[in-house]
Formats: C-alpha cells, structure tokens, sequence
C-alpha cells in the first residue's frame, strides 16, 4: 500500500517501525496471557477440594411430637439394672489414662442411682456410689480411700481448691447423680403451664469415614434441636435442656444438654450403638453414653451389654443403701471445715 502511494517503506522513520513492532508483541503476549488463565481458571473450577464440607444427604423431617415419640424409650424407663458395663473415666488434661473398669449401675424413678466400680478380672471394689433426695454418697476403696457425703445441688468448688490438682481426680469429682439424667432421663413438661419448648435445625460440622476410604471426608450433618425452657417474668426464660436428633439416621437421639440456671452447661450426654436392651423392650437403647462434665474436668464412658441388661426390674429396699462399713475418711462436704 506504501509502496502503491509512492512511498518507500524506508521512509518510514526507524522509531515508528520499532513502536509497531513492539505493539504486534504485546498484543501476542496478551492473548497468550489471557489464553493460560482461561484454561487456568477451567482447570481450577474441575479440582475436587475435599476440605469443604458437603451436606449429607437424605435428611429426615418430623414435628415436635414426632420428636417426643423418639423420647418416649428414655422417659418411659421407670428402672434398670445393669451389670458387666465397660466403664472408662476420661480426663482430658491428665497425663496417663485410666484402665477399663467394669460396673454395676442400678436406677429407679424419680432419682435412685448405685454405681458400683470393679477391677475387671478380680470384681475388686474401687468405689461405690448413691444418690437419693438429693443426697449422695461416695466410697472410694482404692487411691484415697474415703467415704464422701453431700448435697447433689451444693457448690463444692472451694473444696476441690482445698483439695489442690494433685488430689483431684475423675474418680474423686465423681457423683452419682452426674449420671442419672444421662441414663434414667426426666420426662418432658410437654403442655404444662411455666415451660415451652422450640424445635430449630443445627448444622454440625463433622467427619465421615466411608469403607474403602483412606481419608475422612468433612460433612456437615443435620440436626432437630429441641430446648427446654422454663419461663420467668418480664418475658425471660432458662434453658433446663437441649436435645439432638440426628436427621441423616432415623431421627435418633444423638445428644443431651442439661444447663444450670445461670446458663452454664454442667452435662454433655452423646448416645450412640443402638441396639435392642433387655428382653422384655421392643425399642432400642444406645449402648454406649459419654457423660462429659466440663467444668468437672471429667468424663465416663458407658458401655451397656445387652445380654447383662434388665428393664424396670424389682429392688429390694436396700438398694441403694450405702454406709461406711470399712471406716473409711469420712467427709461431709456440707460441714464446715475446722
């Protein structure tokens, strides 16, 4: 074209020529550039990120007295007897673990509870425990041997200060009646005047191992979250407690919430193993509970077996009569101290 209008491409000045070319460049590497993050982008929109969690699947609905139905085998429990249960205390800020014990656990309606400690092989006693009316006792045979005595509602955190770390134990802050609402539940105020419950959906993050999975994969799994509330004046109310079903698997009760009455959560029950317990129950029972006592510093992991398990069984006025024949340390918390 140039050349057509007489002028001669050597006329063109040098610098004109060289910006030209350096254009022409510049566009080339633009495209290229641009061509690299499309494919970039599509390759990262195809990567498979494990680490986010996905939703399971298959989620059950249900109303509040659907979700009663699910509580009616805990409330309906008016006794239980229970031998050869594994029992393992957990403390999480312990430096060594506690051995496997096995127990003997007995309740009765409204708030009976005997637990008996054994070494597994010998049925040696490590401690015994009851609580009755708001009352309880505690014999601890072995590491401290001491026969305990208290109110189940008292606040006895200056004695374990007194007590100092090195003295404290799961076994030591145990108390009966921390396990009789994780095994012998309080039925519902459903209907009555001063209480109301709410039902709302919680998502919890968690982690989920397939068969023929190497790794766990993170799932989010949903939940029906029923509270219990006691209601007060000028429009507040308490939460007594919360209860967990598992919309993923039959609407199981998974967990168990009992909160004191500044709000403070004092119990955290998880339930899981269902399976049919005693021969006279059609509904089945979890067979194992992990008590946590958070603010006690302790946990206990129960382990039914179903073939030492009896229902609403017949006790003798004795059980869960509990004296200090061994003459044991006597302490009684609600005593001042000299």
């Amino acid at each position: 074209m140039n050349s057509f209008l007489g002028i001669s491409h050597n006329l063109i000045p040098r610098t004109q020529r060289w910006e030209a070319s350096l254009s022409r460049t510049f566009f080339v590497v633009a495209v290229l550039v641009l061509s690299l993050g499309l494919t970039g982008c599509a390759r990262l929109a195809k990567v498979s990120d494990t680490s986010i969690p996905r939703m399971v699947a298959q989620v059950a609905s249900a109303d509040f007295n659907q979700l009663l139905v699910q509580l009616k085998p805990f409330t309906d429990v008016q006794g239980m007897r229970a031998s050869r249960i594994g029992l393992r205390f957990i403390e999480p800020q312990a430096e060594t673990r506690w051995r496997d014990a096995d127990a003997i656990v007995v309740l009765q309606r409204p708030d009976r509870i005997r637990v008996v400690i054994q070494i597994p092989v010998t049925k040696s006693r490590i401690a015994e425990m009851v609580s009755e009316a708001n009352r309880f006792k505690v014999a601890v045979y072995q590491e401290r041997p001491s026969f305990i005595l208290g109110t189940n509602d008292a606040d006895y955190t200056r004695w374990r200060e007194r007590l100092g770390k090195d003295k404290q134990s799961a076994l030591a802050n145990a108390r009966p009646f921390h396990f009789t609402d994780a095994l012998l539940m309080r039925p519902l105020h459903a209907g009555e005047n001063g209480y109301a419950y709410s039902v709302e959906e919680q998502l919890q993050e968690e982690t989920e191992t397939k068969p023929n999975q190497k790794t766990a994969t993170r799932v989010l799994r949903s939940y029906y979250v029923m509270s219990e509330l006691k209601l007060g004046e000028n429009g507040l109310a308490q939460t007594l407690r919360r209860f967990w079903f598992d919309r993923t698997d039959n609407l199981q009760l998974r967990r168990q919430q009992l909160f004191d009455g500044r709000g403070g959560l004092v119990t955290e029950v998880t339930y899981s193993n269902y399976q049919k317990l005693g021969e006279a129950n059609a509904a089945t029972l979890p067979t194992v509970v992990l008590v946590s006592r958070p603010h006690d510093g302790y946990g206990a992991r129960f382990s039914f077996s179903p073939e030492n398990f009896e229902l609403n069984p017949e006790l003798p006025q004795t059980a869960f009569v509990l004296e200090n024949k061994e003459n044991l340390p006597e302490t009684d918390l609600d005593k001042p101290v000299k």
